[in-house]
């Protein structure tokens, strides 16, 4: 994975050499940069469209190309290849586009399941008498949550290395942080250093507050799921098989073409968006 982002980052900074900047991009698909931030990717907003424009580009000529091809051994209609490289190249922006979302999705629902246990193992250190930078620190070695880690490398680099105070440091996570639950943590935490409150009581208070509140989500999280496991079998098993058996008794009775047309469509059309339509709705329903 790390070569991986390496690579990814040594391909932006060249994309962005040869061809530059493309935020031209952004009026079409929207703006990406407050995501790129929040989904931690190490780029900057030219970095990334320029890597955009170059993966794109490539993808297009690479599906023109194999098309092309066809059109030569197998006589296909001309004109789809031109379609296809423009296809190609507005879903693999599409797909640019929509990846820090689900990326930054991603870490803002782990930095929530994480948070009652990372304030408890905090609250724990914080009675040995350690300073919160120390806590940190240590927290730092003993996370087991890549996107929790990332974060506190994050605050301990800012300190270590940039030479920030605690606050500043945490100012700086406030403003990347995706998940609003996480950021509350440290925006109070930021209160309490600056108020001069003692941080092992704060923690403590803090814990206690997280671990109810997580009881209480869990209890509508349940709540919520039994309604969708029963819209699921309205939705996907029963609504379904009624319609096809309508339309396969139809068919007995007096074949028509369109019934076969609308056969297709509900198999084939209307089954998967409905599939699509169940995800994204239990997508949103993850804890943020």
């Amino acid at each position: 994975m790390k070569k991986l982002s390496t690579f990814l980052d040594s391909l932006a900074k060249f994309a962005l050499s040869r061809i530059g900047p493309n935020t031209w991009l952004f009026k079409i698909f929207g703006d990406p940069t407050e995501d790129i931030k929040k989904a931690w990717i190490n780029l900057t907003a030219d970095e990334y469209s320029s890597l955009m424009f170059l993966v794109s580009i490539i993808a297009s000529a690479l599906s023109a190309d194999i098309l092309a091809l066809l059109f030569i051994f197998i006589r296909i209609p001309w004109y789809i290849v031109p379609t296809a490289f423009v296809l190609v190249f507005f879903l693999s922006n599409a797909t640019f586009r929509v990846y820090p979302i689900f990326l930054k999705s991603e870490i803002s629902s782990s930095l929530s399941l994480r948070l009652p246990y990372l304030v408890i193992e905090m609250a724990a250190l914080s009675d040995t008498g350690m300073t919160i930078e120390k806590i940190f620190e240590s927290m730092l070695e003993l996370e087991p949550d890549k996107y929790t880690k990332k974060v506190l490398s994050f605050i301990v680099r800012n300190i270590k290395i940039f030479g920030m105070d605690i606050t500043q440091s945490l100012d700086a996570t406030i403003k990347r942080s995706p998940s609003r639950d996480f950021a509350e943590f440290i925006l109070s935490l930021k209160g309490a250093l600056m108020t001069g409150s003692e941080v092992r009581h704060f923690l403590a208070e803090y814990s206690q507050k997280v671990m109810i509140d997580k009881k209480i989500n869990l209890r509508y999280l349940i709540e919520r799921l039994n309604i969708i496991a029963e819209a699921f079998t309205t939705l996907f098993v029963v609504l379904p098989s009624v319609l096809l058996i309508m339309i396969l008794l139809f068919t007995m009775i007096s074949f028509k073409p369109y019934y076969y047309v609308f056969f297709l469509i509900i198999t084939y059309g209307l089954i998967p968006l409905m599939g699509i339509f169940f995800i994204m709705l239990l997508e949103a329903m993850r804890p943020r």
